[in-house]
């Protein structure tokens, strides 16, 4: 599968999406929108679990609920009833749930079903989950534990930093060819730590357990799938959304940026819980360059180790 440049401008989209929700049937939900309810709220609901298709738990074709186009152009969000409340933590937002969304990186996120590359995030999450204290993480490599202790009793986005940077230095950058004789393996938390050793994704797992541990919660975690425009490779990364922004914690850099500050980067697909999407972009963005479709994509590969040191010491 190729992710090509729309047609000029997402009139297509909007259009598509509209004729869409117009062969909806009229129902009492949909009635209620031009009803006079209350502003719809500007944080969605955390569900118990997050939007998309469930990896391990196939379901049904369900009709998209009623969408509506923002104030921002070309961005899309679910209706939701008036008064309905986050019950995130303060300073972190579950990832928004629905058939669209806005992606990371200035993207569109598709939900998915069947997505080929979904064998790899299945175990992992669970590994990711297990990660626990006490667990064989801590058993494969103390210093891990000690990372999670410390980065607990800080804030947020100290939190953030500290992990990002710790987890940088604790493991060495190296192929997936190189540590498993495979192009491309996705390790759990506990491979990695006892190797000591990965590629950009197996960064991004192992700081998504440490993330975990310390209280961020998972449903506002992805790992993210991406195209590097500038440096013409493929790259994995931790994006934690909040209402300030997605914070992206890169294995290329001790930095903690928000996603904006980051235009090379071209999100091709995601990974939260046990759900996956899939990334298109919008009017005016850069365009992955895929030439043998997203099964093909191997994160990390072709990544000089020498780049790696030469971005962290930046």
């Amino acid at each position: 599968m190729k992710i090509q440049k729309a047609a000029p401008g997402m009139t297509g989209v909007k259009v598509l999406l509209l004729a869409i929700g117009l062969a909806v049937p009229a129902n009492p939900s949909s009635a209620s929108v031009n009803s006079g309810l209350d502003p719809v709220p500007q944080k969605a609901l955390a569900p118990a679990s997050l939007g998309g298709v469930s990896l391990s738990r196939p379901q049904p074709w369900q009709p998209a609920g009623a969408y509506r186009i923002g104030a921002v152009a070309s961005a899309y969000s679910p209706i939701e009833a008036a008064g309905a409340a986050s019950i995130a933590p303060a300073g972190i937002d579950p990832i928004q749930t629905a058939a669209i969304v806005p992606g990371v990186f200035g993207s569109v996120a598709l939900s998915m079903h069947n997505f080929p590359v979904s064998a790899h995030w299945a175990p992992v999450y669970k590994a990711i989950v297990d990660c626990t204290a006490g667990s064989a993480c801590d058993r494969k490599n103390a210093a891990f534990g000690e990372i999670v202790d410390i980065a607990s009793k800080k804030g947020f986005r100290e939190k953030l930093s500290f992990i990002n940077s710790s987890i940088n230095r604790l493991i060495t950058y190296k192929s997936d060819m190189a540590v498993y004789g495979e192009l491309d393996h996705w390790a759990t938390p506990s491979e990695v730590l006892e190797h000591r050793a990965g590629d950009c994704e197996d960064y991004a797992i192992l700081k998504m357990a440490a993330l975990l541990r310390a209280g961020i919660p998972a449903q506002s975690m992805s790992l993210v799938v991406l195209q590097d425009r500038r440096r013409k490779f493929f790259h994995a990364v931790v994006s934690v959304s909040t209402g300030s922004g997605n914070f992206i914690l890169d294995s290329l850099s001790n930095l903690v940026l928000v996603d904006t500050q980051l235009p090379d980067y071209v999100p091709l697909y995601s990974f939260s819980t046990d759900r996956a999407w899939i990334h298109g972009s919008k009017s005016g963005s850069q365009v992955a360059d895929i030439a043998g479709g997203l099964a093909t994509v191997a994160p990390g590969e072709g990544v000089p180790e020498t780049s790696v040191a030469s971005s962290l010491r930046q």
